[in-house]
């Protein structure tokens, strides 16, 4: 409730409610949710940490169930500290019906790609007989990866913020006991500009390393309006978009890739071929042969420091492409860049006594899309 001192006449009393209201409104940039926002903003009082605001009222938000879509947009406010741990609180309506929520979670910056200065002369570097094109005065590009999940098991959310604010969220969410996927988008105020270190800058350590390509999003597709279902299919694409960028320096947009495939998944044949027309210097080939020279056939291209674009079986049984990045001998494991930022992960171990999730199942046995090798694995670098 809005209190105001006693000894206000009444015309005066409705004309300071009316000011606080506008207040209210314009911190927290959307009509809903004001009561829970109101008590997250006197918390926020007492804190040092900063205040964050979500807006995710874009239209084509969507819940998926097993026999209806429903529309749903999302409403939160909330703090981040130095440690970048996220408190937000607010309301996520589905069809129009609201759900209070109360999250925590995490965000991390993360390196999404180069901003060229129009006109930069370029900048070319041989790598193995291979032309690496970066730009003179061409700074990095980053945003905000969010996971959050709410106290009371409800919602399991991840996403995307960029430097302009646009993005959204992606996830799980279980109402009225029936399961779901929920997709959010719209605009984030103070988020991208307080999140601090970029952990892509990976220190080298001696048997370890790792190569700067960007990572993107899948999800893109649906932050910018695309649809939820072609984001969900565009690995393929997303996978061309990081590998082109890692070359030729400039940051194609995902959405122009989907058009060229005709707007349907992109597997290695249709990347080589991609590739070929936009000068990117990668080829699609496969290689044969023990486990254990699969594994330094893809180590030698990392330290030629070519990243690969490789078909495997993700963690969730599915043809899915990801981008290898890296290696490190000590922990025996493979770097990734996986477009899928919802359920992917960026760490791939080499053995399949490490981890359900490993190269030795999961490539080198795999048999799918252009994989007819269970000795091996396909690629284009």
């Amino acid at each position: 409730m809005i209190e105001v001192p006693k000894n206000l006449g009444g015309e005066k009393k409705k004309k300071m409610k009316k000011i606080w209201a506008i207040g209210i409104i314009a911190v927290l940039m959307c009509s809903v949710g004001l009561a829970i926002a109101q008590d997250q903003g006197e918390y926020m009082a007492l804190t040092t940490n900063k205040q964050i605001t979500l807006c995710l009222d874009k239209l084509d938000g969507i819940l998926i169930g097993a026999s209806e879509n429903k529309t749903a947009q999302a409403y939160l406010i909330g703090t981040i500290d130095k440690k970048n741990h996220l408190l937000l609180s607010g309301t996520i309506l589905i069809n129009g019906k609201p759900h209070a929520v109360d999250f925590e979670g995490k965000a991390e910056k993360i390196f999404v790609g180069w901003n060229v200065p129009e006109g930069a002369e370029p900048i070319y570097r041989d790598l193995h007989g291979k032309t690496m094109t970066r730009y003179e005065g061409a700074t990095r590009m980053y945003a905000c990866t969010v996971a959050l999940k709410d106290k009371k098991n409800q919602f399991d959310l991840k996403g995307e913020f960029f430097e302009d604010g646009i993005g959204g969220l992606v996830g799980t969410a279980v109402i009225d006991g029936m399961k779901y996927e929920i997709g959010l988008r719209g605009s984030s105020v103070g988020l991208v500009e307080e999140v601090i270190n970029d952990p892509d800058q990976t220190m080298q350590t001696r048997g370890s390393k790792y190569l700067d390509v960007p990572q993107r999003s899948q999800w893109e597709l649906f932050w910018d309006g695309h649809g939820y279902d072609n984001a969900s299919r565009a690995c393929g694409e997303t996978c061309a978009a990081m590998l082109e960028e890692y070359w030729n320096g400039n940051h194609p947009d995902i959405w122009d890739i989907w058009l060229w495939n005709d707007g349907e998944p992109m597997n290695l044949v249709q990347t080589e071929a991609y590739f070929d027309e936009v000068s990117v210097p990668c080829w699609k080939d496969d290689y044969q042969g023990s486990l254990t020279s699969n594994i330094n056939h893809v180590k030698t291209r990392i330290n030629w420091e070519w990243p690969l674009d490789i078909t495997e079986e993700s963690q969730w049984g599915n043809c899915h492409a990801v981008v290898v990045r890296g290696y490190d001998d000590s922990t025996e494991k493979f770097v990734l860049r996986d477009p899928n930022t919802w359920t992917g992960t960026n760490t791939m171990k080499w053995y399949d006594e490490a981890a359900n999730f490993n190269f030795e199942d999961n490539v080198y046995e795999y048999v799918g899309g252009e994989d007819e090798w269970s000795n091996g694995y396909v690629y284009v670098a």
